[in-house]
Order: C-alpha cells, then structure tokens, then sequence
C-alpha cells in the first residue's frame, strides 16, 4: 500500500518522479503509467512501454487551472469541451505538427477521486500518461501485473481500482472542426 497522507512516502515519490522515473496509478477508465511531462519523463515512459515516438503521450491533471500550462495553442472548441466535459474521460488531442519531437499530444482531467489525490501530492500537479501496458498489448488490470511487467516504477496502489475498464474518447480539435478519434467511454455531442 502507498499513502498519500504519508509525507516521507510524498517526497520519495517526488525524488522518483524528478529522476525521470515512472509511477503506475488507476484511473477513471483503466491503469495509467505516468511521469512528469518533461523530455526525461516522457523517454522513460516510452522506453519501458516499447512505445513509438509517433504516438504521443497525454497530459493530465487533477483541474482545468492546472492543465491550462499545456494547452496553450488549442482552438477555442477544446475549451468548450473541456468545460461540458471534464473532469472526465474525455482526451483532447491536436495535430502535431512533428511527431518525431513533440512528445505530448493531447490533454485530460479525469474524474476519479484517487486520481486527483495523486495529482496534489505530485509537484507540478501534472502527469504525462498512457495506460499500463507493454505497446500493442491489451492494458493490465491489476496492480500485480503491473509490478510483474514493470518492477521499477512505483505503483500506487490504495486499494482502488480502475472505474470505467474502457479507454477514454479522443477527440482531435482544429481550428476548422472537432472529430472523434476513438469512441471510448464518454459519448461527446458535437453540436459546435
């Protein structure tokens, strides 16, 4: 068990995070690995996933003030998205314009309790993530499978467990339209 209340744990967990090392958590949809959205972060994430550069990473947090930082360049259309829907599982993704460098494609606030918790410890309140899984195969469901597949991240493990079993929707804002990228477990109206 990892507490959140703790504060030797939260600095252990801040130090891991800062040394670019990657922590594993449940979410509102599935299990999540994250790690801070900075280059050493976001390497380690793709190295221990096996995940191609081309698919970019997400962003979240546990509040819209929070997640502002990172949406700087989205069309006025995420920001009315993201005030019908979050917290939730909806992903706001944009065109990257180089896939080979940008590392974060998109950005979301769930809504799940443990998740914010996590958020409010973490420095800076924001995670790169993608769920918990090696690339290509379906995400694991438990915390023990995580540590078996990734035995040096740190799992957050309070007992909970993810709510939804579905991935969150994306969808993928310009300045011209909104389209859905996958169907996931929220069903967006695009009446803009």
């Amino acid at each position: 068990m990892t507490d959140l209340n703790n504060p030797e744990f939260i600095r252990e967990l801040n130090a891991h995070l800062a040394r670019g090392g990657v922590i594993a958590f449940p979410t509102d949809t599935v299990w999540g690995l994250g790690a801070l959205p900075q280059a050493a972060g976001a390497d380690a994430l793709y190295r221990i996933k096996q995940r191609p550069r081309e698919k970019h990473l997400i962003i979240m947090s546990d509040s819209i003030e929070h997640i502002m930082p990172h949406m700087a360049g989205y069309p006025d259309a995420a920001f009315d998205l993201a005030r019908k829907y979050w917290p939730g599982a909806l992903t706001l993704a944009r065109p990257v314009p180089d896939a080979a460098t940008m590392l974060f494609g998109g950005v979301r606030v769930p809504k799940y309790k443990p998740f914010h918790e996590l958020c409010a410890v973490v420095d800076g309140h924001c995670l790169a993530t993608t769920s918990a899984n090696i690339s290509g195969r379906p995400p694991l469901e438990s915390a023990d499978e995580i540590r078996r597949t990734f035995p040096d991240i740190i799992v957050i493990d309070n007992g909970c467990a993810p709510c939804a079993g579905a991935p969150s929707t994306i969808a993928l804002i310009t300045e011209q339209d909104v389209k859905i990228l996958r169907q996931g477990a929220v069903n967006v109206e695009l009446d803009m």
